[in-house]
């Protein structure tokens, strides 16, 4: 039966397209079926956003509109129409669209006159009821193209957006999207042009108008200032008729309101008086916008409530629009038909949101700019356990807390000082990138700057347990690693992208955000709340950001496009490393200066006690070349030596730290007899000695313990005996004099290191 049924199915190639014919009937082609799955698919999803819009409870608001004044329109015989003849409503714009002789239309208008519902209205009736020969509309939003893609494939991208079944090779074809666009069959309605960034407009138009050929259908919209702008830039479309709304008549809107109204209502009849008595009046100036007339209506949709109080309270048109506004959020975020967020924490998430922008004195908002309060006290504190655990671990708990604060301070301001004037992300006005694949982009980069940052650390940290404290090398790698692998989660945190998934973790926690913030701001940019404009989000209705907690200057202070960006451009690629750097530069700063300190040692000052009393000399040289006043130059003990003579002093050590006496500080020097040479023999608590020789004019440093001694308060001894026969004294000056203890010792008996083994102090001839 089967086979019977099908014994007349024959192919039929015609243009690349696969017809059917079934008991001798066609069924279609593949870009037929295609086309009709499309119209199933688009039907679908308008007739779901018209619900939830409420656009036909009872009907849609008949806004009206005509052909613009603005200088923006094509000439006369390109459209076969003049500008005067283009007026109608937002229910006749399909009709506008099949009547053009190009089938194609510009719709401009201010901040909510009702451009997108205009653009939903004609997708709805023409996917619901096609005329013949119509081609199947389809909705895109156009914030999100950019130049990276030709317009073309973002086109093909919408379509299997819109209708992803139409990616089945196997009903429809290898390339359904692309057969049915350049077909015709497809009518491109492009929402949003103003909402793409500033320099990308007229790029976008520009494309707009080389992709869509003679013959296909095409509507756009977009604010009216914005469209002029981007036509004074040298690009408009060749093609299209260019049509303006206007503001709701009077007597459109009290016949709006009677249609919504039940039979023997009568609570609106004050408002129609007064609206009709005076068709200028504040009142009807603010219904003349059709968002406050579908607020006024679902505000006063009760049987309790009272419309009158828009005539008898309100004093202003302003009072009026807050009154309305206050209904905004419960109507977009109704649950009949259920949204994904509720109400009222979609209001929390929102009132977040014009807060942190109110704080950073912007109109933008961007995922960078969400910070909260213990974000960089939690970045601050990475960094200061990093380096007070390291520091604890070498020295003690004394010097690791102090070193944690301070470090953990250090990460703090430098935090601060980043997420101050919005530096830590770098956004072109160009804008390339979209919120989704700038959070992804600046993910990479926080991972590189982390590895980056943990092999710098935990080399330079490897590096100065081996070379300086003498660490095994296991050992030193042991540390060096924990302390780079904390360094990296350090600089994770403190990046921009650890700085966003900090804050949004805590606002998530004390639920002032979702958790996911992505699909958030995309429900709110379908429902009309929002306006993306490249990598940011603004609110569609400034008033809605005010009455949420972000009344902004109307010229912002500071912008995501800043002045300190535009300043340093050409170091944009630190930008997002400029807080790291920072933070791990001075936590590097200061292991090597706590390095430098103590593998310096520290000096003990002698005091005398018997023998030859040096005479006491104070080199102020250096101190003359500084306006450190606290400088008191540097101590001098000299001897003079006639022929044949010797000297001997002994002095007991002043203060002792506790640490292993490594030698003598400081340098000697003999001078003032040609030839002279003495020997000088070093000796601390009778034991432990150095010998050299000194000639004239030599200036050596001071010598070394062969071992390092006990920290004992025991006699030390310096004797010079002269060893020529030259007829002249020589005098014998000791620099910065005093003995030196090891400074590292506590650091190597923490970590079981042996002292290191000191250098031979054998006579120098």
């Amino acid at each position: 039966m089967w086979r019977k049924r099908f014994q007349s199915v024959k192919d039929n190639k015609v243009g690349g397209n696969l017809t059917v014919i079934m008991d001798g009937r066609p069924v279609g082609t593949d870009l037929e079926r295609a086309a009709d799955q499309l119209r199933k698919d688009v039907l679908s999803r308008a007739r779901h956003a018209v619900a939830r819009l409420e656009l036909q409870r009872p009907t849609l608001i008949e806004t009206p509109w005509r052909g613009t004044s603005r200088p923006v329109q094509p000439s006369h015989d390109v459209l076969g129409i003049a500008p005067e003849e283009l007026k109608g409503t937002v229910t006749q714009v399909a009709d506008t669209c099949r009547r053009l002789r190009l089938h194609q239309l510009v719709v401009l208008g201010e901040p909510g006159t009702g451009k997108s519902v205009a653009a939903l209205q004609l997708v709805h009736e023409m996917a619901e009821k096609p005329h013949p020969g119509d081609p199947v509309p389809v909705l895109m939003s156009l914030s999100s193209w950019r130049p990276a893609i030709s317009m073309r494939e973002w086109i093909l991208r919408q379509i299997k957006q819109n209708s992803p079944r139409l990616t089945s090779r196997r009903r429809f074809g290898a390339d359904a999207a692309g057969g049915l666009f350049d077909a015709g069959k497809v009518m491109p309605v492009l929402d949003g042009v103003d909402e793409l960034p500033e320099p990308l407009r007229a790029r976008a138009i520009e494309a707009v108008d080389k992709e869509i050929r003679d013959g296909c259908w095409l509507l756009v919209t977009c604010r009216g200032d914005e469209y002029v702008a981007a036509c004074r830039a040298g690009s408009h479309l060749t093609r299209a008729a260019v049509v303006e709304l206007e503001d709701v008549k009077a007597k459109a809107a009290i016949a709006y309101l009677t249609r919504s109204k039940l039979s023997g209502d009568d609570r609106w009849n004050v408002v129609f008086d007064a609206m009709r008595a005076e068709p200028g009046s504040m009142l009807a100036r603010t219904m003349s916008s059709p968002l406050m007339l579908y607020l006024a209506r679902t505000t006063y949709r009760a049987r309790l409530t009272e419309p009158g109080e828009l005539v008898s309270k309100m004093h202003s048109q302003e009072d009026i629009e807050d009154t309305l506004l206050d209904r905004y959020l419960p109507a977009v975020y109704a649950e009949d038909p259920p949204g994904r967020y509720k109400e009222a924490l979609a209001k929390r998430y929102l009132m977040l949101m014009a807060r942190q922008m109110r704080r950073d004195g912007t109109v933008d908002f961007a995922w960078w700019q969400i910070n909260a309060r213990p974000t960089g006290p939690l970045v601050g504190l990475a960094f200061g356990a990093v380096w007070g655990w390291f520091l604890y671990v070498l020295f003690g708990p004394g010097l690791g807390v102090t070193t944690g604060l301070l470090a953990g301070v250090g990460g703090w301001v430098a935090h601060a000082a980043v997420r101050y004037d919005l530096k830590q992300v770098y956004v072109p006005k160009e804008a390339e990138h979209g919120p989704k694949a700038l959070i992804h982009r600046y993910a990479l980069i926080g991972g590189a700057l982390a590895l980056a940052t943990a092999g710098a650390t935990g080399c330079a940290a490897a590096w100065w347990l081996a070379r300086v404290l003498k660490t095994e090398g296991q050992t030193a790698w042991y540390y060096g690693t924990i302390v780079g692998a904390a360094s990296g989660v350090a600089t994770l945190l403190g990046s921009a992208w650890g700085s966003y998934q900090l804050s949004r973790s805590w606002f998530w926690l004390t639920r002032r955000l979702p958790w996911r913030l992505a699909p958030f701001l995309e429900n709110a940019h379908e429902l009309g709340v929002l306006r993306q404009i490249g990598p940011v989000h603004q609110f569609r209705h400034e008033r809605v950001l005010r009455q949420l907690g972000g009344g902004i200057e109307k010229k912002p202070s500071r912008s995501v496009h800043g002045e300190w960006n535009a300043k340093w451009q050409r170091w944009k690629a630190l930008l997002p490393a400029f807080a790291s750097l920072v933070q791990v530069g001075t936590a590097l700063a200061a292991l090597a200066l706590i390095s430098l300190m103590y593998a310096s040692s520290t000096q003990i000052d002698l005091r005398y006690r018997s023998g030859d009393e040096p005479r006491y000399l104070l080199d102020t040289t250096a101190c003359s070349s500084t306006i450190d006043y606290s400088c008191s130059g540097t101590p001098i003990w000299s001897w003079k030596l006639p022929q044949g003579s010797s000297r001997h002093t002994v002095w007991l050590p002043a203060t002792l730290h506790g640490r292993s006496i490594q030698g003598w500080s400081g340098r000697i020097k003999a001078d003032g007899c040609s030839g002279g040479a003495v020997k000088v023999t070093l000796t601390f608590a009778g034991e432990a000695h150095a010998a050299f020789t000194l000639n004239d004019s030599a200036d050596v440093p001071m010598k070394d313990l062969p071992e390092p001694a006990r920290p004992e308060r025991r006699p030390v001894s310096l004797t010079l005996r002269r060893l020529d026969d030259r007829p002249c004294s020589l005098l014998v000056e000791w620099t910065g004099p005093g003995l030196v203890d090891d400074g590292l010792e506590p650091a190597r008996e923490r970590l079981g290191v042996a002292a290191p083994t000191m250098p031979s102090a054998n006579p120098a001839d």
